[in-house]
Formats: C-alpha cells, sequence, structure tokens
C-alpha cells in the first residue's frame, strides 16, 4: 500500500483540507482533518458503538491483537488504520516482522512508538534518548523502504530538540506520518507549539501528514487545525471518562454535577441520564465514552463544515473565547508571524460572511494582506482634483447602501465626479479607495457598529489612511463627511503627517439629513477647482467612466502597479453575462474579450488575451513557469513546476509560461501559496481555467 496525502482546498493559516489516498484503485480514501478513534476492546464489545462509528474513516489499534482477525476486513472495509505499540521498540519490531505482509497488503499504516518509561527528565537525558530513539527509527525505516510509516515525534519540552528529527525525516521518504507525541500536552507553552511547527512548514514537505496524540479535548480542535493539523487521536478522551468527566465542547464537567444534558444524542437522553446515580459502574463508564467519544465527530464534522461553507477564521475566534492560551496563540501569529502566513492564506473568499469579533479580529492575516497589498499597489488617477473622506456603511457594496447613495445623490450632479477620489473609513480594515470596494473582504465583512472606535481600531485606520494620502499630490484638498469621534481622531491623525489641506463639512442632526448634504454640496462646490490641473485629463473619456476606474484598480491589485494601462489601454467596453452573473470586459476599440470580472470572489479572471497584454511581466507579478510548452488537463501538479514567483497567496490568478518563459500558455487560480509549492514535491499546484 502506498499512502500519500493530496491537498484539496488551503484555508487559513495552515488549515487545509485533503485526503490520504489507501488504494486508488478501490477508492479508499481517509479525508482530513479527522480524529482517529481508538480501537479499544471495551468500545469493540459496544454494540452501540460499532452502529455509531462502522463507517468512520481511521482508527488506532495499540493491540497487535486486532491484526490477526479478519473483521479488519470485512467489518471496516473502507476504513483505514494507524497501527502503534505502548511496549518497547524491540516488541514493536517483532510485531511488524511478525504482520509483515497485513501491513504491505491491508489499509494499516505502523507509526513508529516513542516509549521511554523516564518520566522526570533534564535536556541532556533527553537528547540521549531521542538519539537512541532515532538511530533504532532509521534502521526500522531503512529495512522497510518499501513500507510507509508514521514516526513519533517527542521533545519534552525542549523546542529545540526537534531539529534533531529533521535529518531522519528528510533522508526517509517512507515518513508520511509525523506524529507529535506530547507537543500539545501543555498549551501554556504556546510559543514553543508555534516555533515547531513553523520548522515543520518551512523545513520539511508540506505534504507529510500531521498528527497529534496526548492530553488533547475538543474544544482545542480549531486551533490545531488553523496550525495544520490533519488527524487527533482522541485516545485522551477514553482517560477523560474513567476519570468520570463528561465534554461538552467548551468545558469538561464532573458527570456528578449534570443535572441537565445538553447533548442530544441518544447515549445522554437514555443510557447516561439513568445510570448517573451509580458511582462505580463499568457501565456507566461505557456509556460516558460513548458520548465524549460522539461529542468529538460531531465538533469534527461541523469544524469540516465551516472550512467549506462559513469563514474558519471566524469560526476559530469564536472558540477561543473562554481560552486566554487561544487567543494568545492566534494574537502571536497574526503579530509575529505575518510575513510568512501571508503566503499560506488565500486574500478572497466567495459568498461568506466575515463576522468581526473584535479586537482578535483585526489583524487576521487576509486583513493584513488586503491593507499591504492595497498599500503597495494603489496608485491615484493622475486627474484627481478632490479627495471626500466618508464613513463606511452596513450594507456592502457601500455605494449599494441607503447613506451612501444619498452620498452620491450629491457628489455625481457634478460633471466632473470621476475627478473626485472618494476614500471610505471603517474597522478594521482601515481606509478603502471607491474602486476597489467590491473585492474580498470590503466586500464580505461585518462588525458591531456602536459608534465608538478603540485604540487599535484608530491606529490601524490612521496609519492606512496616512499610506493612501500620501501617494496624493499635497496639493489637492481632502474634504471629510464624516461624523463619529472616532473618524476626526483618526484624520487628525492623519492631519499631523500630510501636508494637504484638510476640510470638514457642517453635520446636522446624521450625514444623511438634507442640511447635512447641503452642506457637503457646498464644499464640493468650493473645493473642487482650487486645485489645477493643468492637462492631466486623459483623451480617453472612457478612462473616467465608474467601471473602467474600477477594473484598473482591481487589476493592479491583482497584479502590481499599472497592470491596468497595459491591459486596458484603448479603455473597455463591459456587459453583463444573465446567465454567469459576471461582468464581460472587453477592449473599448478592438472589441478583443480581455477576460470577466467575477462578482462573487471580487476578482477579475483575464482569458489569454487579456494576460498577453501584461508583457513584459514584472517579477513580483503572479506568475508559474511550466516545464514544457502545452498543458494537458485541467491541473498543474508540483513536479511540472520549474519556477515561480515568491509572493504566491492561494486562490490567485495566476499566469503560466512556458519553460523557456517565452509565452503565456495557460492562467489559472491557485490552490496553494508560494511556501507550499516551495516546500513540497508533490500535488496540486494550479486549478487550469485557460490554456493554449
Amino acid at each position: 500500500m502506498n499512502y500519500f496525502f493530496e491537498l484539496i482546498t488551503k484555508g487559513v493559516g495552515f488549515s487545509r483540507i485533503g485526503r490520504i489516498i489507501c488504494s486508488k484503485e478501490s477508492k479508499r480514501f481517509i479525508s482530513t482533518p479527522n480524529i482517529i478513534i481508538p480501537m479499544k476492546k471495551s468500545l469493540m464489545n459496544n454494540l452501540k458503538f460499532l452502529e455509531e462509528f462502522e463507517d468512520h474513516e481511521i482508527f488506532l489499534i495499540l493491540k497487535d491483537f486486532y491484526l490477526q482477525i479478519g473483521f479488519l476486513r470485512d467489518k471496516f472495509k473502507k476504513t483505514g488504520f494507524i497501527y502503534t505499540h505502548n511496549g518497547s521498540m524491540e516488541s514493536f519490531k517483532g510485531i511488524l516482522a511478525s504482520n509483515i505482509d497485513i501491513f504491505t497488503e491491508d489499509n494499516i499504516i505502523p507509526s513508529i512508538p516513542f516509549n521511554t518509561p523516564t518520566t522526570v527528565i533534564n535536556k541532556e537525558f533527553a537528547e540521549e534518548e531521542i538519539k537512541i530513539f532515532i538511530e533504532e527509527s532509521n534502521h526500522i525505516l531503512q529495512q522497510h523502504n518499501n513500507l510507509d510509516f508514521g514516526l513519533s515525534i517527542k521533545i519534552y519540552d525542549y523546542s529545540e530538540l526537534f531539529d534533531l528529527y529533521i535529518p531522519i525525516i528528510k533522508n526517509n521518504k517512507n515518513v508520511r506520518i509525523l506524529n507529535l507525541v506530547d507537543l500539545f500536552d501543555n498549551f501554556n507553552n504556546f510559543r514553543n507549539i508555534i516555533k515547531i511547527i513553523f520548522k515543520i512548514k518551512q523545513e520539511l514537505d508540506n505534504n507529510l501528514v500531521l498528527m497529534v496524540s496526548g492530553r488533547i479535548i475538543p474544544k482545542f480542535y480549531p486551533i490545531l487545525i488553523y496550525l495544520g493539523v490533519d488527524l487527533i487521536d482522541s485516545s485522551y478522551l477514553l482517560y477523560l471518562s474513567a476519570e468520570n468527566f463528561y465534554d461538552t465542547i467548551e468545558y469538561l464537567l464532573p458527570i456528578y454535577k449534570i443535572k441537565y444534558f445538553p447533548c442530544p444524542c441518544t447515549i445522554c437522553q437514555r443510557d447516561l441520564k439513568h445510570s448517573l446515580t451509580d458511582k462505580y459502574s463499568s457501565e456507566k463508564t461505557a456509556q460516558l465514552t460513548l458520548h465524549n467519544i460522539i461529542s468529538a465527530y460531531t465538533y469534527m464534522n461541523k469544524i469540516k463544515l465551516y472550512m467549506r461553507m462559513e469563514d474558519f477564521r471566524g469560526f476559530i475566534e469564536k472558540s477561543s473565547f473562554d481560552d486566554m492560551n487561544i487567543i494568545s496563540t492566534l494574537r502571536v501569529l497574526d503579530n509575529q508571524y505575518f510575513n510568512i502566513l501571508k503566503y499560506e492564506t488565500p486574500l478572497t473568499q466567495i459568498n461568506k460572511v466575515i463576522n468581526c469579533h473584535g479586537a482578535l479580529s483585526y489583524n487576521r492575516q487576509d486583513f493584513q494582506g488586503f491593507r499591504e497589498r492595497l498599500i503597495n499597489r494603489f496608485t491615484p488617477e493622475s486627474w484627481t482634483k478632490l479627495i471626500i473622506i466618508l464613513p463606511c456603511s452596513a450594507k456592502k457594496p457601500y455605494s449599494e447602501s441607503r447613506s451612501h447613495k444619498k452620498f452620491h445623490s450629491v457628489i455625481r450632479n457634478y460633471h466632473d465626479f470621476p475627478d473626485f477620489q472618494e476614500i471610505i473609513l471603517t474597522s478594521p480594515l482601515g481606509a478603502i479607495p471607491r474602486q476597489l470596494e467590491d473585492i474580498y473582504p470590503v466586500n464580505s465583512y461585518d462588525i458591531s457598529v456602536t459608534g465608538e472606535w478603540d485604540n487599535e481600531e484608530i491606529t490601524i485606520a490612521s496609519n492606512m489612511l496616512i499610506s493612501l494620502l500620501e501617494k496624493f499630490d499635497e496639493r489637492i484638498p481632502i474634504l471629510c463627511h464624516v461624523k463619529d469621534l472616532g473618524y476626526f481622531k483618526i484624520i487628525e491623525n492623519a492631519r499631523s503627517k500630510i501636508k494637504n489641506k484638510i476640510y470638514f463639512t457642517e453635520v446636522k442632526n446624521n450625514l444623511t439629513s438634507n442640511e447635512s448634504l447641503l452642506s457637503l454640496e457646498e464644499k464640493i462646490s468650493e473645493l473642487k477647482d482650487s486645485y489645477n490641473l493643468g492637462d492631466v485629463i486623459p483623451e480617453n473619456k472612457n478612462f473616467l467612466k465608474t467601471l473602467t476606474r474600477k477594473f484598473f484598480k482591481i487589476i493592479d491589485y491583482q497584479f502590481g502597479l499599472n497592470t491596468g494601462n497595459k491591459i486596458f489601454c484603448n479603455g473597455i467596453k463591459t456587459w453583463r453575462n444573465k446567465r454567469s452573473h459576471q461582468i464581460e470586459i472587453s477592449d473599448l476599440l478592438t472589441r478583443e474579450k480581455l477576460g470577466k470580472f467575477n462578482a462573487s470572489s471580487g476578482q477579475i479572471e483575464l482569458n489569454l488575451k487579456g494576460a498577453n497584454r501584461m508583457l513584459p511581466f514584472s517579477e513580483n507579478s503572479n506568475y508559474i513557469v511550466f516545464d514544457g510548452q502545452k498543458i494537458n488537463g485541467n491541473t498543474l501538479f508540483r513536479p511540472g513546476i520549474v519556477s515561480f514567483s515568491p509572493s504566491l497567496v492561494p486562490k490567485d490568478i495566476v499566469v503560466i509560461f512556458d519553460k523557456n518563459k517565452e509565452k503565456i500558455i495557460g492562467l489559472g487560480s491557485l490552490i496553494v501559496g508560494s511556501n507550499y509549492i516551495k516546500n513540497s514535491i508533490t500535488g496540486k499546484i494550479v486549478n487550469v481555467y485557460e490554456k493554449i
């Protein structure tokens, strides 16, 4: 059997949806992320357990007895197994040798165990233990080099000792699963946990399957998956059940304190409810074990559903609010590891509402990535003669909201309104040019609105506003139509850093009152001609159209500065495709189709004619060089990639060059980012949507 991991979808952080392929011929797969359920005698003798979990995808075998009996093939035909051993290494070697045919032919992967009776240990002794284990493991791996293995990793709270394992993993390609057996036993050591996870992701093949064992409870599942864990051993739940703990996901409660069962499973509502009075009962322990495993299994399914259908980062934030270590982990990842994680986290999500849960959401990777890319790739229109600063709205895009429609009833009354640059202030994203209101995450986020801004929100918006305004000529006047104190603080912070003159409208009652809108109109009339543009107004008046202005900035945001000038040099003609609900884009003069705007993703999907207009290509743009002259099929795999841009992000549109980098042979949507490509040798990289 040849186990290997196939990534299907890349999520936020290191999270991913994938599968372990047990057999391509019989189409046996183990989906990830997933929990591993231990195969214990007490469970296997329980008919209800067999009914509940006979279709579960992966079990853990601890006793070699289960290797010998036929029901592994009869009862669990579509199931995968991991075999490990609680005894000595010598005993494991003997079991491996005597069952080699089973491991070779069946859907069972042996995991080399790290078992030592030592409980009190210093660093030097730990290092010696690890070296002995590595030597013995290396012998096993080389002796059975045609067999795939899991490898147990133990560090004894010394994160620097992980480096000892790197050579054996790199030198033995049959190491498929890394079982981190003690890394997550104490989440107080979250900084060490993060260090090791990042070392794995940066120095080892990213298609290694990450498994965790030890003292792990379901409430930590979301953050574990965010950190890239694929398989979670649920064995610790058996110990907790024996200690009479009832898992509610949020809390572990002593069973004697339970008066009302929150779980609707049949175990809780029938059997367990009637055995509460039994103080010491093996039957109650069995029922409690079954509930706890069902609870973990259900929670994992909920997580997988959120990963596919909802905003998974938001789910992690919600699940973290009663645990300071999870909150701290997220903050450290956001603040100290952004420059790595920004190449792991997609900058687009389709049809998902991004709920912001306070300060924990302010610096999530996709928000930071959006801000950074916007600042780096946005350039002012040369004909801008007035900057208008407006507040955000609850409805997205902003221009469809009631308040912004009223603002536009004033602003668009002026024939020269395309000369006005609107900037919307918002939390937690910052400052948004009107042209980019339809891209992710601007088109998707939602936040509780009270009119009050905390210091961090003000700082984020101030810094972004300053970075934007510094791009404009300092003689251009800035008109602010805002009300709440937070907006004024942001603008005052900007005033101290820029030289432009700043003006305010007179707001009465609210921003959309007749008096306030009249003041907006009067101020625009007063200021709009105070900056002399000279002769920078474009000859091609198509450049002044709203959609043209929008698509110029969106394509720059996707591919880099001045891309819009290359692709849309003659202006554009657009029309809505009623079938796909997308906006088709073509050249105004030649009528060549150049691409289409997908409102769901907020991306412009160029076609080959549009992409070829970008040549000569910037090294910082999104490209991949394919090892060939023509692409076969609709997927690009890692072995076929010669080189790639160092700043690729999952789900970005990418241009595919031939092996000589002389012509564009395809376009696609990235499955993974540049870090993943760099640290992998197999797997899917691009979904190709057009090719020569």
